[in-house]
């Protein structure tokens, strides 16, 4: 059956505008058509390009994002449209300017939607987006526009974000596919920072090779960006494909295994079942990290950098925070010197045991979170998450299977340091063998 507009890959568009079967402009007023039917339900948009009706009326066949709507979590600069990363303090704030992978979209002739809703200052308080699939449960966050436009049609992909847990868990809760690059290897030049030694790009696609389609045009080394790095990962001829031989695939058990809900661990285990039974080499890792210290210590660097980003703000304006944002800021202003310290040492010797690890195998998998989506009143525990963004590593979450309530469970995977086309080929091999077909049922559409 053939896919409904709204619900095609950034691969089958740029098929259908290469051979002149679809417009770029009636792409653009199919999907503004449905985010005028959506968004009042859902509450993706921050803003919509006030000049989307006449962007892109030709396509040129420049890049793969030639013609394709995107959305942008609303805390990436732009120059045509305000940046207010859903705070009161930014409400009015138009920065002039493109961050760096904005412009790079732009460059590829990508089509910019408009800014999506983020958790404010992309942190942890509840947002007013609704998860498609259930209004009473959470889309996640902190990217939680970003996520939900992908997987309500409104839009093919988006930029999100990560510090702990910010575009994984929300494509889990979402059902769709969440990608989180090396650190370092996409520039955060103008995107409003949260802490600074853990922020990562990321974006949401429908399929994995979406995912590294978006990675040819937004890698690149930025001088701009102190923590870029120069690492040339010979993405100009081509994508990606499946790997094709099955990946070896190590299973991190303790901590996963005993904070995920039964209905996860109950999917989880018959998933191992199918990746093995189609040839996947699988084995317990019997490393056994320190999460309690991992996640104390990951904690403890981003409230600490955070309440950097946000001391003027915070002095001038602090009721003008959410609550959750004032009290990471209020934490990182009280932690001592000496426990920031202790905990960036530990980061670097962490990194150093999980790249050792990843030597021994294509990638590790384990649950994205610990349940489906759970109620509205949080945006979930980024637990599960956070160790991977603290190490540095690549790591992509896949829709797998539904839970025992019909919500989507994401499956995550993750390899070594700059072995994201490694990682992007395997999870190809692992998408094909789970094959999700699932959409949410949305009211009214």
């Amino acid at each position: 059956m053939e896919k409904p507009l709204e619900y095609s890959t950034i691969e089958d568009l740029s098929v259908l505008l290469g051979s002149s079967k679809l417009s770029p402009k009636e792409l653009v007023l199919h999907l503004l058509k449905r985010s005028e039917k959506l968004d009042p339900l859902l509450n993706v948009w921050v803003s919509i390009n006030p000049d989307l009706a006449s962007a892109n009326s030709t396509h040129n066949n420049t890049s793969f994002l030639d013609s394709i709507p995107v959305g942008i979590k609303d805390i990436y600069c732009t120059r045509d449209m305000k940046t207010t990363c859903c705070s009161p303090i930014y409400e009015n704030y138009n920065p002039g300017y493109d961050a760096e992978t904005v412009k790079l979209l732009r460059q590829a002739n990508a089509v910019i939607m408009g800014k999506t809703v983020t958790t404010q200052f992309a942190c942890g308080d509840p947002p007013p987006t609704k998860n498609p699939w259930n209004s009473s449960r959470t889309p996640g966050g902190s990217s939680s526009g970003s996520a939900v436009g992908v997987a309500s049609g409104i839009f093919p992909a988006a930029l999100g974000s990560q510090t702990a847990g910010s575009v994984l868990r929300p494509a889990s809760y979402n059902g769709v596919v969440g990608f989180k690059p090396t650190y370092g290897l996409v520039s955060r030049q103008g995107v409003f920072p949260v802490a600074l030694s853990l922020d990562t790009m990321g974006w949401f696609t429908r399929s994995v090779t979406d995912a590294a389609i978006l990675l040819r045009y937004l890698a690149g080394y930025d001088r701009t960006d102190k923590d870029s790095k120069n690492i040339n990962l010979d993405l100009s001829n081509t994508v990606p494909t499946v790997s094709p031989t099955p990946p070896s695939i190590g299973i991190v058990e303790n901590f996963y295994y005993e904070n995920s809900d039964h209905s996860t661990m109950t999917n989880f285990k018959v998933l191992l079942e199918k990746l093995s039974k189609a040839g996947a080499s699988i084995e317990v890792t019997g490393k056994k990290f320190d999460f309690d210290r991992i996640i104390d210590s990951h904690k403890t660097i981003m409230n600490c950098e955070a309440s950097h980003t946000h001391k003027d703000n915070h002095e001038s304006r602090p009721d003008d925070f959410a609550p959750k944002v004032r009290e990471i800021i209020e934490d990182g202003l009280r932690t001592p010197t000496y426990e920031y310290i202790e905990a960036k040492h530990f980061q670097q010797e962490y990194v150093t045991q999980v790249s050792e690890l990843l030597e021994k195998y294509d990638v590790l998998i384990m649950p994205t979170a610990m349940s489906g989506a759970p109620n509205a009143e949080t945006t979930g525990q980024p637990v599960f998450q956070a160790p991977w963004t603290m190490a540095g590593v690549p790591a992509i979450s896949l829709p797998y299977e539904l839970d025992h309530d019909g919500m989507p469970l994401g499956l995550q995977i993750i390899s070594n340091h700059f072995s994201d086309l490694k990682l992007l080929s395997a999870s190809m091999w692992v998408e094909k063998v789970v094959n999700f077909t699932h959409r949410p049922s949305i009211p009214n559409d």
